[in-house]
């Protein structure tokens, strides 16, 4: 008797609130704050909800654009999602705006936060802007006891400052990771140039060591996030979206499967109202030349929408592995 196929469900659902942002980031993917502003609906959410197949205790990232210019529907968004079963909840913010009610409802309901930011201020005024208003509100983060992450996207011109970073970040008890993006050459970030392997490479490197550093001196510990990325036991596909389990709900109700490929017609998988199952089931397949006779073991391979992007974007994927497998 064969066994009955798993049904398809959704593991991760990312709800794009807002086209609207403060910075005009110089590699922004959905070059937002330079196209019409439309804001994602609660009408719209909860026809994603009713007609997607979520899993019990999926994740929902919220994010933008910038999900703190529009408060108000990121508190309904979340709310909406906690009764219909969401066991995490994150918020991705470029923290320039944090008003004293975004700090208090995601401390009480526990919404995780992510922010973004590529360096100190020298090199995030270059690449994003405002880095002293979002110091300031890192600093309110981590006094009002709100445990964050950071994820900085890489450059040929934000790699060396990293030892930097992770220096800066020291400081906020509350700061508990490091995430490194590689650069997605699409929207904005299509005329960025790619850093080399070597330099991605030291940058690595010499994170590793200085985390390793401020780890004996810090009651607990910053994390790097691709650490996490060498696992033996870990899933083999790179991310939910690989695997067909990740949707993206665009602030127009069309669906995705990347945050990365929005508004591109051939990734389109229909609407909050009408989603196409199939083209969602079918995930994101990363081209994988040379994995067979790759050295890195537990490797979950390279991000599919950086490798649809630009081959050598996904070659530098594999680089970040080889340098996090040469640290362990």
């Amino acid at each position: 008797m064969s066994a009955t196929p798993e049904p398809h469900r959704i593991d991760l659902l990312v709800a794009l609130v807002t086209t609207e942002c403060q910075l005009r980031c110089r590699y922004c993917s959905m070059r937002a704050g330079d196209v019409p502003r439309e804001d994602l609906s609660e009408d719209t959410f909860a026809l994603a909800l009713k007609n997607l197949p979520i899993a019990p205790g999926a994740q929902l990232q919220i994010a933008g654009g910038e999900p703190g210019l529009v408060p108000e529907r990121v508190f309904a968004i979340a709310r909406h999602a906690r009764r219909g079963g969401f066991a995490r909840i994150g918020v991705q913010t470029n923290a320039v705006d944090l008003d004293d009610r975004f700090l208090a409802f995601v401390r009480e309901e526990k919404i995780g936060v992510g922010v973004s930011l590529d360096g100190p201020a020298d090199v995030n005024d270059f690449w994003r802007g405002r880095t002293d208003d979002v110091l300031a509100n890192l600093k309110r983060l981590n006094d009002a006891g709100i445990p964050f992450g950071v994820t900085t996207v890489l450059t040929r011109g934000s790699l060396a400052s990293l030892p930097r970073l992770a220096m800066l970040l020291a400081t906020f008890p509350q700061a508990r990771s490091i995430g490194l993006d590689l650069l997605r050459p699409v929207g904005r970030g299509d005329s960025v140039d790619l850093p080399t392997g070597a330099k991605v490479t030291k940058a690595y490197r010499d994170l590793s060591a200085t985390l390793a550093w401020i780890n004996r001196r810090r009651e607990r510990p910053l994390v790097l996030r691709e650490d996490g990325m060498i696992d033996c036991a870990a899933a083999d596909t790179y991310c939910p979206a690989e695997a067909g389990r990740a949707v993206v709900l665009s602030p127009s109700g069309a669906l995705f499967p990347c945050s990365s490929l929005v508004g591109r017609p051939e990734h389109a998988c229909g609407s909050a109202a009408d989603p196409d199952l199939a083209a969602l089931r079918r995930g994101l397949r990363s081209p994988k030349n040379g994995c067979a006779t790759c050295s890195v073991a537990g490797c979950r391979g390279r991000c599919p929408s950086r490798a649809l992007a630009s081959p050598k974007a996904a070659a530098l994927d594999c680089v970040l592995r080889r340098a996090a497998q040469d640290i362990k």
